[in-house]
This record gives C-alpha cells, structure tokens and sequence, in this order.
C-alpha cells in the first residue's frame, strides 16, 4: 500500500483533467453529503473551470480582481 505523500505525488504526475476528475471521485466517497449550497457551488466551480478550458471566456489576473476589490470597498 501506498503512503498519503506518495499517491499525492503520482496524482501531481497526472494531466489536469484526469487530477480533476480523481479528486471528484474521491470527494464523492466522502461520507458527509454536501449541502445544497455547497453542491450549487462545486456545480458553478465545475462550470467555470470548464468554460475557462475551452476558452469561452478568459481569466482574470488575481492582483486585478484583488486590486478591484480594494477599490470597491474602499480601500
């Protein structure tokens, strides 16, 4: 059997959507449901990471968005 560090390691070795795709299946086998909050927000997540891979739409630099941020609240 493999240690923690060691499948985190071969997980990190695999393409973005395969890692995607195992770490859905295995919050999936996690024994607390997620609420229907918490659902409508992974569904958003999921959607918006995909629209990003597609390039329907394109990202925003996360100092621009923070930067936007501080403006709007004033700071």
């Amino acid at each position: 059997m493999q240690t923690v560090e060691e499948l985190v390691a071969a997980a990190k070795e695999l393409p973005a959507i395969q890692r995607e795709k195992l770490c859905e299946q295995i919050a999936d086998s996690l024994d607390a449901p997620l609420s229907i909050e918490e659902t409508a927000w992974a569904d958003l997540a999921v959607q918006r990471a995909d629209e990003l891979r597609s390039g329907k739409v394109g990202g925003v630099p996360a100092e621009d968005s923070l930067a936007k941020a501080r403006r709007r609240l004033g700071l």
